[in-house]
């Protein structure tokens, strides 16, 4: 082994990781002292004067530095509006998912209750109009297209971003420059008129912006760290400003011609065009509290990128990356004309080989998008395997997991620009000077067989993700515990669902040496050291961690009460054989005993009959699909 390569690459890990968390601490540190605004966002001119720094009275005046000039790196009290980023309420947004709550829109993720504030909104508007109401339900559902919920909204939050301010609501982008799902449904801008006016909503408003403050005030620091590592990892500074579309010359009158000087000769008369300033990018954080919990939209409307996050109970950090990476790659892409025309006719070809499960939206827009969509994609996993800004770190099976959903859909170059930023981050170089390089050299071939190249490491990652959604939602009453316990152990719980496995592990760890008998904590501990076992890439220490889940499984089952806990003996035993199963996939050579061992464990669940709450049905399918296997 190279000790030197090793130490090398491990202080440039260490370097990145510091930079990463100075800029990011920097972006925090302003972020917190920010207040969201309760508006549209504001101009970039406005932004700039407020980021200027007060200088107190002096005799001897210093010179005045343009801000926008220096790198970020030497900006004084950095902050996200030094990245044209700002957190806001946005009214339209507001009054447009009212209308839409009111036209239908029921989703929610996970099938879950709707949120507080969406109870509220329809409470308050139950006495709307009922012929309002079902007009907006008509349009609704008739400029779907069959979409599902959440995609069909996503166009009529441009919308709202493409509106003017309420009460008026009339259309502030030019038609050629609305994306042509918003084209079709612009006349809702006058049902959402009709909606404020009618419904008296000028009155309600205060109350739901209050509500929408309270959140976006808890994504400032949030919203330093993934910004402050996006632009730490990709070593770059997005593009804040872009040449105008075009450029009119003088038409109206003849040009002003200064006074001629004797002997001097008559220039040709020449058209000089207008001054048109530079169109400036911005990036901005909403809140949208009326969507359903978790989702996260990116809208475009002009060379703004507006992040619509709903409701969740920490700020969505890893959203909020992904679309940062997006506001910084597009035009990046754009500028690779030469190297994208090489590249259209087999990309073209690639794509299309996704047969029905080509998502339409490649198929409609240009080989940029498609570009940018795979190159964030990729960059997005790999930060999630490398643990920066995300509640979570993957492992890089699940990051080869989660390309594969992208992948399969029509964003193709996944895995070769995986392989490429892996590439380059031991470098350290800027994105903009290898840009062109990850465009070159794409073997075309190999990524058209790359769902092959891992075929393994994704049945795998899907098999160990199969197995986590086993876990049943905790009966009220758990058997041997006091209420102190019973406390801890449903806090144990929700340390599982937000995947805080080392947290849920020392939680139940504490209580299993109060109460060593205790089968809902023996079961807590075998859910944890199954989908910590996701995370591992070693296949030795996979095997082992899911051998101690097997143990902590037979435990549980034995220490349940017979009387109360039926349910936890029987998914504890079906688990514990759907992991030998798996084991015995991934190591043939242990296939004669493990496969025993499993089949006696489905049948000592099956031996329970059906239990509410239990696994009769999955260890009921594993037999008979052990039977058919069995058949000659």
């Amino acid at each position: 082994m190279d000790f030197g390569k090793g130490i090398e690459s491990k202080m440039k890990r260490t370097a990145l990781t510091t930079l990463t968390l100075l800029i990011a601490l920097s972006l925090n540190a302003a972020a917190q002292q920010s207040q969201p605004q309760s508006s549209s966002p504001s101009t970039p001119q406005q932004k700039q004067n407020q980021a200027q720094p007060q200088q107190p009275p002096q005799k001897q005046e210093p010179p005045i530095i343009d801000r926008r000039k220096l790198p970020l790196a030497d900006r004084p009290n950095l902050s996200l509006a030094d990245v044209n980023t700002e957190i806001a309420v946005d009214r339209r947004v507001i009054v447009t998912m009212t209308a839409l709550n009111l036209a239908g829109y029921d989703y929610e993720s996970g099938h879950r209750q709707l949120s507080a504030l969406r109870q509220q909104i329809r409470e308050d508007l139950k006495n709307t109009n009922p012929d309002l109401v079902r007009r907006l339900r008509d349009y609704f559902q008739a400029h779907r297209k069959g979409a599902t919920d959440a995609a069909a909204v996503a166009p009529y939050l441009s919308l709202a971003l493409s509106l003017t301010e309420p009460p008026a609501f009339t259309i502030d982008v030019p038609a050629e420059r609305l994306p042509e799902d918003v084209r079709e449904i612009t006349d809702f801008a006058l049902l959402l008129e009709e909606f404020y006016r009618v419904t008296g909503f000028s009155k309600l408003m205060p109350k739901y912006v209050t509500a929408y403050v309270n959140v976006a005030q808890t994504y400032g620091a949030v919203a330093g760290v993934a910004l402050g590592s996006v632009l730490s990892y990709l070593h770059t500074e997005p593009v804040l400003e872009l040449p105008p579309l075009y450029i009119p010359r003088r038409t109206s009158g003849p040009p002003v011609k200064a006074p001629e000087k004797k002997g001097e000769k008559k220039d040709a008369q020449k058209e000089s065009p207008l001054d048109i300033p530079n169109r400036i990018r911005q990036f901005v954080i909403l809140p949208d509290l009326l969507n359903a919990t978790g989702a996260a939209n990116l809208r475009v409307v002009r060379d703004t990128y507006f992040l619509l996050l709903g409701p969740t109970t920490e700020p969505n950090v890893e959203a909020m990356r992904r679309a940062f990476l997006t506001f910084v790659i597009d035009p990046l892409t754009e500028r690779q004309i030469k190297e994208v025309a090489a590249i259209r006719g087999p990309l073209k070809k690639l794509m299309e080989s996704r047969g029905d499960r080509l998502n339409q939206e490649y198929a409609d827009r240009s080989a940029y998008y498609l570009i940018t969509d795979s190159l964030v994609r990729a960059t997005d996993a790999r930060m999630d395997a490398l643990g920066y800004a995300t509640r979570r770190k993957s492992s890089e099976d699940e990051a080869i997991y989660e390309l594969s959903l992208g992948y399969d859909r029509g964003a193709v170059l996944v895995y070769h620009f995986y392989d490429q930023v892996k590439a380059f981050e031991a470098v350290g170089v800027n994105v903009r000077d290898y840009f062109a390089e990850l465009l070159k050299n794409i073997d075309f071939d190999r990524e058209s067989k790359r769902l092959d190249e891992y075929a393994q490491r994704l049945t795998r990652v899907k098999q160990l993700r199969t197995e986590a959604t086993l876990a049943p939602v905790p009966p009220p009453t758990i058997s041997n515990a006091d209420e102190k316990l019973v406390a801890r152990i449903v806090e144990a719980d929700q340390m599982i669902k937000a995947r805080k496995y080392d947290d849920a592990k020392t939680a139940l760890e504490s209580a299993l040496k109060e109460k060593p008998n205790n089968a809902r904590v023996l079961f807590g501990l075998a859910e944890v050291a199954s989908k910590k076992a996701t995370a591992l890439e070693d296949g030795d220490k996979v095997e082992e961690a899911l051998f101690v889940a097997i143990e902590y499984y037979r435990q549980a089952a034995k220490s349940a009460s017979p009387e109360t806990e039926k349910w936890l003996m029987q998914r504890s035993y079906v688990a514990a054989a759907k992991i030998l199963d798996f084991i015995v996939e991934t190591n043939p050579s242990l296939a004669e005993k493990l496969s025993v061992e499993a089949t006696a464990a489905y049948e000592m669940a099956l031996q329970l009959g059906k239990v509410e709450g239990g696994a009769y049905e999955e260890a009921e399918k594993a037999m008979k699909e052990r039977g058919q296997k069995s058949k000659p």
